[in-house]
C-alpha cells in the first residue's frame, strides 16, 4: 500500500512495471504471467512470500488499468498454477487512455476559459452591424493606431476586431461566423491547432486571426496545399480583407521575383507550402537583400516574421514534415551509362542478383549481383572510379530502383508535348499533382527517364534544401487548422509547440458514415463500385452526385473505364496535366444531379463541392471564355489558361441579350487594356470583376464586366 500512496497516474503505471520486474521465476527469468499469479507459490518459501508481496503491492495499480481490473489477480494455486496473461503493452495502453483524459480536461477548461470573450463579441454585434461601410474599413485604422501605441494584441482588442471581421464578412460574402468559428479563431491566434470537422468553415475562421494579425504591420501567411485553393481562398476570403482596408496578396507557380515581392509585401498572403518552402531557399541563396521576396529575409534573425496559419496542418507539418524542399543546379549526364545500367537492370532478377526493401524504398545489390554486374561490364568493382570521375555502383542501383520501386502514374508520370515523350513528372503521393519543376536528385530521375526510353535531361546537384518541419518553426507566430489532428497532438505539441483544440460543430453531425467493405481483388471491389452508382442514379439526370476518389492514376482511369462500359459518363480529376488544369471547372460542377465525378486524392484537401453546383464558378469560367474569344489576349497567354468546356458543361444555354452584354463588356476591355494581357493578369481581372466589394473609382470596363459576370451568375442559379 505504500507505493500506492507514493504514486498516482502515469508514475502509478511506470511502479508498476518496475514491481513486475521483481517478479522472477526459480531461474531468475521474468515471466509476464508472475505478476498475476496467487499469493500461495510451490517454490521455497522465501520465494513464495517474496512472490506473494509482490503481487499484492502491485494489485492496486492493475485494478485502475483500463484493461486490465484485480478480478485479473485470479490464478493458480502454485508455481505450476494457471494465470490470466497480462498484456505486454499494459502500459502503453494506461498511458495512452490517461493522456486522452487530461488532454480533453484541459481542452475543456481551455474552451470554458473562452466563453466569456464568445459573449463580449456577440454583445458588440448590435454596436457594430449600425455603422456605415466607410465607419467599420475605418476601425481598421484605429486599431493598427492602438497596437502601434502599444496595446496588447491579446487584450480587449480581439473581441473588437473579431465582431468587425464578422459583421464585414456578412456584408461582403454573405457568410456570417458562428459562435464556434469564432471560437476557432481564438483558438488560432492564441497560437494553437484547431481540429474543426469538414464543412465547419474553416477557410472563414482563418479570417478573424490574420485581420487582427496583419493590423500589427507583419504580414498573416494562409498556408494551402495548392495553387487552386490558394486562388480560391484569395478571391473569397480576400474581400473580406479588402473591405477593412487591408492589402492582399497570392503566390502562384510561375510568377516573377518581382509580383511575389509585391505580393509579400501585403498584409494577408495566401501561399503554398511548397512556394513558401523555395521562396524560402532562394532567399537564402541570394547575394543581397534587393534579392529577396520574403519580408524579413534581409534582417538576418532566421525567422519568417509574421502570423502563419496553416490550412489541413495534418498533411503539412506531420505527413510532408520531413519531405526536403530542394534546390538544385544542373550538370551534364553521362546518358551512355544511364542507357547501360538500365538494360543491366532488366537482365537482374530480385531475390538472385538483389532484394527490394518496399518499405524503404530501397534495392540491396548481394554478393551474386554485384560479381555478374561486374563481369558484365568487364570492370574489377562497381565502386572503381573511372576516367570521368564516377563509380559504376550508383548508376547500377538506381536503374533497379527505377524498375522495382517507382511505377507509372502512380510515382510520376510521362510528360508530352506534340505527342513526343519530352520528360518525367514527379507526382505528389499527397495532392496527388504533377510537381511542375520538381526532380529527384542523385541521378535516379535520369534513371527513370533512361526506363522509359527518354532523352536523359541534365543531372541535378542539390545547393540547398529545407524540410517543412524546419521551415514553419521559423515562423514567430504558428497556429494550424484541419480536421483531423487528435491523433498527432503529441507530435505536434513536442515538435512545433502547438496543442491542438478540438472545436465543437455548429450543429450534430447529419453525415452517415457507413463501414469499409473490403474485397479480395480489385475487380471485384470496381465492379461493387460501379453498382452502387448505378443503383443511386449515377450519370442519369435525376440521379445523386457521385465522388470517387482513388489512390493513383491508374486506378482512376481503371475506374472511369469500367464506368464507361455500363454507360456512365465521368468527369476524371488527376494528376495528368490535362485533367488538372480542369480543376476548377470539375469541381465546380460536381455537385449538381446525376454528374460523376472520379478524382486522385488531389481534390480531397480543402476542395468545396457544393451540391446542385457552383454557379459563381461556372460563371467566371464563360465569362473567361468570352473574354479569350473576344481576344483580350493572344495566343501564346491563352494557351496558358484551362481549354474552354463545351456548352453541354454549362447549366443552360444564355439568351441572345445576355451574350451580348458579355460582348460589350469584351470589347469594353480590349479597348481599355488592349490585347496584351498575360494569363495572370487575365486572372486578376476576373477576381476584380467577381468582387462583390465594388467601388466608387471602379473603371467602366470593370463595372461592365462586373454587371455581365452577375447576369451570367444569376442564369445559371
Amino acid at each position: 500500500m505504500a507505493l500506492q500512496a507514493r504514486f498516482s497516474g502515469r508514475a502509478a503505471a511506470l511502479a508498476a512495471l518496475y514491481a513486475s520486474a521483481l517478479c522472477l521465476n526459480d531461474a531468475g527469468a521474468f515471466t509476464p504471467t508472475a505478476l498475476l499469479q496467487s499469493s500461495s507459490s510451490s517454490a521455497a518459501g522465501g520465494s513464495g512470500r517474496a512472490a506473494s508481496s509482490v503481487a499484492s503491492s502491485c494489485a492496486p495499480f492493475l485494478s485502475s488499468c483500463p484493461t486490465h481490473g484485480a478480478s485479473a489477480l485470479s490464478g493458480g494455486g502454485g508455481g505450476g498454477g494457471t494465470g490470466t496473461a497480462l498484456s505486454m503493452n499494459f502500459v502503453d495502453e494506461f498511458v495512452s487512455s490517461t493522456d486522452l483524459k487530461t488532454r480533453k480536461a484541459d481542452n475543456d477548461r481551455y474552451l470554458s476559459t473562452l466563453n466569456g470573450r464568445i459573449e463580449r463579441i456577440n454583445g458588440l454585434e448590435s454596436t457594430i452591424e449600425e455603422m456605415g461601410d466607410d465607419e467599420l474599413a475605418a476601425k481598421s485604422v484605429e486599431f493598427r493606431k492602438r497596437l502601434a501605441d502599444g496595446e496588447d494584441i491579446n487584450g480587449p482588442i480581439v473581441e473588437e476586431a473579431f465582431a468587425v471581421v464578422r459583421e464585414a464578412a456578412w456584408r461582403v460574402i454573405e457568410q456570417r461566423h458562428y459562435d464556434v468559428q469564432l471560437i476557432g479563431g481564438l483558438v488560432l491566434h492564441d497560437g494553437r491547432l484547431a481540429e474543426m470537422a469538414t464543412g465547419e468553415g474553416k477557410t472563414l475562421v482563418a479570417t478573424l486571426p490574420c485581420y487582427l494579425n496583419a493590423l500589427t504591420g507583419q504580414p498573416s501567411f494562409v498556408i494551402t496545399v495548392n495553387d487552386y485553393l490558394a486562388r480560391r481562398d484569395m478571391e473569397k476570403m480576400g474581400q473580406v480583407h479588402r473591405f477593412l482596408g487591408l492589402t492582399v496578396g497570392l503566390i502562384q507557380s510561375g510568377m516573377t521575383e518581382e509580383e511575389r515581392r509585391e505580393a509579400y509585401s501585403c498584409d494577408v498572403v495566401y501561399v503554398t507550402n511548397s512556394e513558401l518552402g523555395f521562396d524560402y531557399l532562394r532567399d537564402h541563396l541570394a547575394l543581397s537583400p534587393g534579392q529577396t521576396v520574403l519580408p524579413s529575409a534581409g534582417s538576418g534573425s532566421g525567422e519568417v516574421d509574421g502570423f502563419c496559419v496553416v490550412d489541413e496542418a495534418d498533411s503539412v507539418l506531420i505527413d510532408e514534415a520531413r519531405t526536403p524542399l530542394i534546390i538544385s543546379k544542373q550538370v551534364p549526364a553521362p546518358s551512355e551509362k544511364y542507357s547501360v545500367a538500365k538494360t543491366l537492370a532488366d537482365a537482374l532478377t530480385p531475390g538472385i542478383h538483389y532484394e527490394v526493401d518496399e518499405k524503404n524504398k530501397n534495392v540491396v545489390l548481394d554478393e551474386r549481383g554485384y560479381r555478374d554486374c561486374e563481369r558484365a561490364l568487364g570492370i574489377d568493382s562497381l565502386f572503381a572510379v573511372g576516367p570521368d570521375g564516377s563509380a559504376w555502383a550508383p548508376y547500377v542501383t538506381n536503374a533497379v530502383k527505377a524498375k522495382e520501386l517507382f511505377s507509372k502514374d502512380i510515382e510520376y508520370t510521362v510528360l508530352e508535348d506534340g505527342g513526343e515523350m519530352v520528360g518525367v513528372g514527379i507526382i505528389d503521393s499527397f495532392t496527388g499533382r504533377v510537381l511542375d519543376g520538381r526532380r529527384w536528385s542523385d541521378g535516379l530521375h535520369q534513371s527513370i527517364e533512361a526506363k522509359e526510353g527518354i532523352a536523359v535531361s541534365e543531372q541535378s546537384q542539390v545547393i540547398a534544401k529545407v524540410t517543412y518541419q524546419s521551415l514553419f518553426r521559423q515562423f514567430s507566430r504558428l497556429s494550424g487548422m484541419t480536421g483531423t489532428a487528435m491523433s498527432d497532438a503529441n507530435e505536434l505539441e513536442g515538435i512545433y509547440g502547438i496543442k491542438v483544440t478540438p472545436v465543437p460543430t455548429a450543429l450534430p453531425v447529419a453525415r452517415r458514415d457507413y463501414p469499409d467493405v473490403a474485397f479480395k481483388t480489385r475487380r471485384a471491389a470496381n465492379d461493387a463500385l460501379v453498382r452502387e452508382i448505378v443503383n443511386v442514379g449515377g450519370g442519369q439526370p435525376d440521379g445523386r452526385p457521385c465522388l470517387v476518389g482513388t489512390t493513383s492514376v491508374q486506378q482512376s482511369e481503371q475506374i472511369v473505364a469500367a464506368l464507361a462500359e455500363n454507360g456512365i459518363a465521368t468527369e476524371l480529376l488527376n494528376a495528368l496535366p490535362a485533367n488538372a488544369a480542369r480543376e476548377s471547372e470539375i469541381i465546380a460542377q460536381a455537385g449538381r444531379a446525376g454528374v460523376v465525378t472520379v478524382a486522385t486524392n488531389m481534390a480531397g484537401r480543402g476542395t468545396d463541392v457544393l451540391l446542385g453546383g457552383c454557379p459563381s464558378t461556372m460563371a467566371r469560367i464563360k465569362v473567361r471564355a468570352v473574354l479569350v474569344d473576344q481576344g483580350v489576349i493572344g495566343e501564346d497567354a491563352a494557351s496558358i489558361l484551362p481549354p474552354t468546356p463545351p456548352e453541354e458543361y454549362f447549366p443552360c444555354a444564355l439568351d441572345e441579350d445576355t451574350t451580348f452584354v458579355l460582348k460589350d463588356a469584351g470589347a469594353s476591355i480590349k479597348k481599355a487594356l488592349g490585347t496584351g494581357m498575360t494569363a495572370l493578369e487575365l486572372d486578376e481581372l476576373l477576381t476584380v470583376a467577381t468582387d462583390t466589394t465594388e467601388s466608387e473609382e471602379d473603371p467602366e470596363h470593370i463595372i461592365k464586366l462586373r454587371d455581365a459576370a452577375e447576369i451570367v451568375k444569376d442564369a445559371y442559379k
